[in-house]
């Protein structure tokens, strides 16, 4: 991966069951081998999370951010708070997410959603937490706005940045990083590419015909914008959910969650066939565990996006090898393997073949990609078209073998 490129990582599971030592070995070690960078745990400032989960991410290769998604304390509460973002960074967090869409009427029921305070009374509340996670290491993280929201998210965050230019919080201010919720609202990808300057039209809560706005998977593009604005530079974002519908899942008009995450990352690893492009300040990309449950139904599974996340991997080497370069393998058997284990009618298929060729065996996708040939024995739903064709993209000769004994037999007396 190039060393501009957003780092990329998972929002866990909120339920205690995922946390358990088997669920939570299998997710880890799958991050780890999809090259993944950061992991969000959700936060409540009442409870910590165990100490073992950071120790494990770590062990992982996993940076641990904390999303703290309820209400921030007030400052009379401070003292609690701060021992709290006390034990996580000695535990190994670097980022903390203080808040989540403050500029909803959920969120501003404390301040009895009253527009003229609504902003200091969160400033309030957001300095102290702020200014104590800079003074111990910690890298305070702007709440993320809902796109649109009750009060307009730009216009919230622009004046969030300004009262803290107005109060002259510059400690916060050279560390912030800011959020953005990569919500697609059933729009394509590009919907809002370019921000304000590319549609200078668009005002709040109106959008002119042949304009876009921030109501998209491009939010990122605008809250940049209002940084800029205000600040005269770009603060580093961190997009969360990316590819999530919106608020509320509602898949009416949406393209299948597979078809955008293969999108998705393709963009951030700079891989040709992607049409998204990432600013250098988009500093990470995290997709939300619960979300793609809940999109992909029952095709959720570490399997599942195994295909997407670590397949982008094979293509993104690929990109970098030189066209000259020889591939780590040289013939790959791919082989389907079920729950209740390798079928051995299935061997006997395939042990002429073997004997004859001496291939490497195996049952992975991503380990093909690796082989100049991989021949493959049938199933069509273990190994679907674009499975095979991300193969060839990869540069493999693929064949398929018939799925009798006998033809397999017969092929190989030819």
């Amino acid at each position: 991966m190039a060393n501009n490129s957003p780092k990329i990582g998972f929002s866990y599971f909120a339920s205690p069951e995922y946390f358990l030592d088997r669920p939570l070995n299998a997710w880890l070690s799958a991050f780890k081998r999809w090259r993944c960078s950061i992991l969000v745990l959700t936060g409540d400032f009442d409870l910590a999370i165990s100490e073992d989960v950071f120790l494990r991410a770590q062990e992982n290769g996993l940076d641990p951010v904390v999303h703290f998604k309820t209400a921030l304390p007030t400052a009379r509460s401070l003292n609690d708070t701060a021992l709290l973002l006390d034990v996580y960074k000695k535990w190994g967090v670097s980022h903390v997410i203080l808040g989540d869409q403050p500029n909803t009427k959920q969120e501003g029921v404390i301040a009895k959603w009253h527009y003229e305070t609504l902003v200091d009374n969160y400033l309030d509340r957001f300095i102290p937490l702020a200014n104590h996670a800079v003074r111990i290491g910690l890298t305070p993280v702007m709440a993320p706005m809902q796109p649109g929201g009750d009060y307009w998210d730009c216009a919230f965050l622009e004046l969030i940045l300004a009262g803290l230019k107005r109060r002259k919080m510059d400690e916060i201010l050279n560390t912030l990083v800011l959020t953005s919720y990569g919500f697609t609202y059933n729009k394509p990808l590009t919907w809002g590419e370019g921000g304000p300057e590319r549609w200078p039209s668009t005002q709040p809560y109106f959008t002119p015909q042949g304009q876009e706005d921030q109501v998209g998977f491009h939010n990122f593009d605008w809250v940049q914008a209002a940084s800029q604005r205000v600040l005269g530079d770009k603060l580093p974002v961190i997009i969360l959910d990316a590819g999530r519908p919106g608020p509320t899942i509602d898949m009416y008009g949406e393209e299948p969650i597979e078809v955008n995450l293969e999108q998705i990352v393709a963009g951030l690893r700079h891989l040709e066939q992607s049409e998204l492009n990432f600013t250098e300040s988009v500093f990470a990309c995290t997709f939300g565990l619960e979300t793609l449950q809940a999109m992909m139904g029952q095709g959720f599974s570490i399997e599942s996006l195994g295909r997407i996340f670590q397949m982008a991997d094979v293509r993104e080497e690929k990109s970098a090898l030189d066209e000259n370069s020889q591939k780590r393998l040289s013939h790959y058997l791919l082989l389907p393997a079920y729950s209740s284990g390798v079928s051995d009618v299935m061997l006997n298929k395939v042990r002429p073949l073997i004997k004859k060729f001496q291939p490497t065996v195996g049952f992975s996708l991503e380990e093909a990609a690796c082989a100049s040939k991989v021949t493959i024995f049938p199933d069509p739903i273990l190994f679907k078209e674009e499975h095979i064709n991300e193969l060839r993209k990869a540069g493999c000769q693929v064949e398929i073998l018939p799925d009798s004994g006998i033809e397999i037999a017969t092929y190989l007396q030819e």
